[in-house]
């Protein structure tokens, strides 16, 4: 794909709609159709014929672009995508590439449960079948995927991973009433299912989680650089000087990022100090936003209002606790 195609479409198509995508599901059922018919659903996917793979950066700049159109759009974008590259690397027989970067099916994933202690939700082998049981605090995409990506461990610690028909019966869903990103269709899910072992994808080590955390600490940046770049759009209207120094910042943190991408071997420190500084300025921008459009910016039609609730969100998309310490020491030792 070229990063200017898609470009072009969220400027000219998403952009101009970016406050009815954050209030009407439907709005944002259409432009994530509309992605996947150009087969944008997979920006990080393997090469088809035809096609090169985007780089690791590419996909970084891909995603920032989504970001800085609409929170909600690359929110729900990024659930596919992490599903269908999962999918892709370990039962690469059994899905089309081309059918996952159109969205067919769309998937979405259920994995942050992982990160709690103990963990609501749980599996186990009965004979031949699998059983899934417990909760799900978080699920995020209901009523726009068909199949669902679950992990859950087992009883010897082993995290195992299965695909779920979003039309189970065995279902039961609650929507959680979100500040930022509403349309997205996030619930909490109650689940007690037994599958037949063709639903099985994978079983990972213990550490899986933990793993994908360390290895995925700079991905996330993408969004908080996106939404900065966004708030600085809006407040050029307002505040030229202001917007031309945060965007000043904006182009050297993405430099450092970029570099970082580059590099064949990442210190996770480093990693964890560029997602702390990309939080940091997406707050810095989003706050300029509201000040620059003074009370205007308390409606939910204003497009300052959208982006300090996306900043919101996608402040704790992924976190963890090494990032959630980093970042309230930062917090508290800012000048």
């Amino acid at each position: 794909m070229e990063l200017q195609a898609l470009q072009n479409w969220l400027t000219a198509e998403v952009q101009p709609q970016a406050e009815a995508i954050d209030q009407d599901p439907a709005v944002l059922a259409t432009v994530l159709q509309q992605m996947g018919d150009r087969g944008w659903l997979g920006l990080s996917l393997p090469a088809i014929a035809g096609e090169a793979a985007l780089s690791p950066l590419q996909v970084w700049q891909a995603q920032a672009a989504i970001a800085s159109a609409s929170g909600a759009l690359a929110f729900l974008q990024t659930q596919h995508q992490s599903a269908a590259a999962f999918l892709a690397r370990h039962c690469p027989g059994d899905r089309c590439l081309q059918g996952l970067r159109q969205g067919q099916p769309k998937v979405g994933i259920g994995f942050s449960h992982l990160r709690r202690s103990p963990v609501p939700l749980q599996a186990q082998w009965q004979g031949d079948q699998i059983c899934l049981s417990g909760q799900l605090p978080w699920l995020t995409g209901w009523g726009f995927f068909e199949e669902f990506l679950i992990a859950a461990p087992l009883p010897d610690g082993q995290i195992l991973f299965c695909l779920i028909p979003a039309s189970a019966p065995e279902w039961q869903v609650s929507p959680l009433a979100l500040a930022a990103m509403g349309t997205t269709g996030t619930v909490a899910a109650q689940l007690s299912i037994t599958l037949p072992r063709d639903r099985l994808v994978t079983v990972q080590p213990v550490t899986w989680i933990r793993d994908r955390d360390r290895q995925g600490i700079l991905s996330p940046t993408a969004f908080a650089c996106g939404v900065a770049r966004a708030a600085i759009r809006t407040l050029e209207k307002q505040s030229l000087d202001s917007a031309a120094l945060l965007q000043s910042r904006l182009e050297q943190l993405e430099q450092a990022i970029a570099a970082t991408l580059l590099q064949s071997e990442r210190s996770p420190d480093r990693a964890l100090d560029l997602r702390v500084q990309a939080l940091g300025l997406m707050h810095r921008c989003t706050q300029a936003a509201v000040f620059s459009a003074a009370g205007a910016a308390n409606s939910l039609q204003h497009p300052a209002q959208r982006l300090y609730r996306e900043a919101l969100a996608f402040s704790v998309l992924g976190l963890t606790a090494d990032l959630q310490a980093r970042y309230l020491t930062a917090i508290a030792t800012a000048n």
